[in-house]
């Protein structure tokens, strides 16, 4: 580790044993049954919101019973950034889009709380950030933030997303290479089945 980087950093072999390790996640199909749903229905808040909903269902279903009007509202009102985040990559991330970031965070934390107590997840936010914009918001947990010195409290959450999002930054530079120019899916992705796989389930 060097400079600000304060989280390890795989060579090719780990990372690559990492996202191999993934396939075993038997749920892993319902990311791209989402996203498919989402990105051929762009611009359509009721649709994307289904494509959401499968996804929070299947991996975070203590999480699943949210209002889902709401959620297709959050959408509706947040779609110009949305669309902007939609077509950058996270290796153009600046201190200059923390408060848009916040912003979009706490109004998804809000829509997605679950109806019989209110609870937030911040889990479940970025379930539904990653597969609205794949390139630019990573996807974590409680295991793989903690493990990026990135805990959170449910109510305060967005700043320590904020900065997962900025280390998650600085991975592709170290392990962009370590994947096939052809691979179908995006290299943040691949840089979560190599956490998920390494800091939540220790398969590897």
């Amino acid at each position: 580790m060097n400079g600000n980087i304060d989280f390890h950093i795989p060579d090719c072999n780990q990372f690559r044993n990492g996202y191999e390790a993934y396939t075993r996640e038997r749920r892993g199909a319902v990311y791209f049954e989402a996203l498919s749903l989402i990105s051929e229905n762009w611009g359509d808040p009721v649709l994307m919101a289904q494509g959401v909903q499968r996804l929070i269902r299947s991996w975070h279903r203590f999480f699943a019973n949210f209002d889902f009007d709401s959620l297709v509202n959050c959408i509706d009102n947040n779609f110009q950034d949305l669309n902007e985040f939609r077509a950058r990559n996270v290796v153009s991330l600046a201190d200059a889009d923390d408060v848009r970031i916040e912003s979009l965070f706490n109004h998804f934390l809000d829509a997605l709380k679950r109806t019989r107590d209110n609870a937030k997840s911040p889990v479940s936010v970025a379930k539904a950030l990653s597969p609205l914009a794949t390139h630019f918001f990573p996807l974590w947990d409680s295991n793989i933030a903690f493990s990026y010195n990135c805990f959170y409290l449910a109510d305060i959450s967005a700043p320590p997303y904020i900065r997962f999002c900025k280390k998650m930054k600085i991975m592709p530079e170290h392990v962009q290479h370590c994947v096939s120019n052809k691979d179908d899916r995006s290299l943040l992705k691949r840089i979560d089945e190599y956490n998920y796989s390494k800091y939540t389930m220790h398969w590897i």
